[in-house]
């Protein structure tokens, strides 16, 4: 059995709000994601869906009356379990702009914001945004670090990204999945290195993309102790939601 310790995580990156992106199409879908989150012992989910400037632009108040519906159909079969609405922003020379006009939502109630970029961008562009986004007021937490080339055949630039205040969001399957020896490699130094600042499970439906968080929150506590563990699968989403800095 798991102790308390090994429970409760917190989810900071999700496609489980349905009808707004290519994640859940319907209440009925993510109703199945929320179960399977629940078992994988998941009890907080940050709602993020895609906004890109030519693809993804649901607006704001479409996005809340979505996240109402689907907060309360939730509360009917799980009384513990609670969401935050965000978005994940495909970077552009735009999403700046719309950020300081306050159209793009942020993580919750905060200045944090999940930041997604083509998996070829150069790092020069990745640290340009970065500077941007702070410069703004914003705290830019990158999503999927491992999916970025850049930094996969470079992975001591985490350092730098970091330095310049950006958040290093890891997905759960990374953690745990065969993504090759390069990624594995990646993974492996910015783990070890204590790089990576949060895990999110990325989850865009109930299958082969699902919200699993079990698996790879079990490898962790083994391999890197309660301490760590816990501050990448529950404790520094905590201190995101509370609009804090973390250490």
């Amino acid at each position: 059995m798991k102790s308390k310790a090994k429970c409760e995580y917190i989810d900071i990156h999700s496609h489980i709000l349905f009808g707004v992106d290519d994640g859940s199409p319907d209440l009925n879908v993510s109703l199945q994601m929320v179960r399977t989150a629940y078992e994988e012992g998941i009890r907080h989910m940050v709602c993020t869906p895609h906004y890109h400037p030519r693809k993804c632009t649901v607006p704001y108040e479409e996005l809340w009356n979505r996240f109402e519906i689907f907060c309360a159909a939730v509360s009917k079969i799980y009384k513990d379990m609670s969401f935050s609405l965000g978005r994940e922003l495909f970077f552009s020379s735009s999403v700046v702009e719309s950020l300081e006009n306050g159209e793009i939502l942020c993580m919750g109630n905060t200045n944090y914001v999940l930041v997604e970029y083509d998996p070829t961008v150069e790092f020069s562009r990745i640290r340009n945004s970065i500077t941007s986004i702070m410069q703004s007021g914003y705290i830019p937490i990158i999503a999927h670090v491992e999916r970025y080339m850049c930094l996969v055949d470079n992975w001591e630039l985490i350092y730098e990204t970091k330095d310049l205040g950006a958040v290093i969001q890891m997905n759960s399957d990374t953690v745990v999945g065969n993504q090759g020896s390069k990624i594995k490699k990646f993974v492996k130094h910015l783990l070890n290195d204590e790089l990576v600042d949060v895990i999110g499970t990325d989850a865009h439906s109930n299958s082969h993309r699902a919200p699993r968080m079990a698996e790879c929150a079990d490898y962790l506590f083994k391999k890197y102790g309660d301490e760590y563990a816990l501050r990448l699968l529950r404790e520094n989403s905590i201190t995101i939601l509370n609009g804090e800095y973390i250490d």
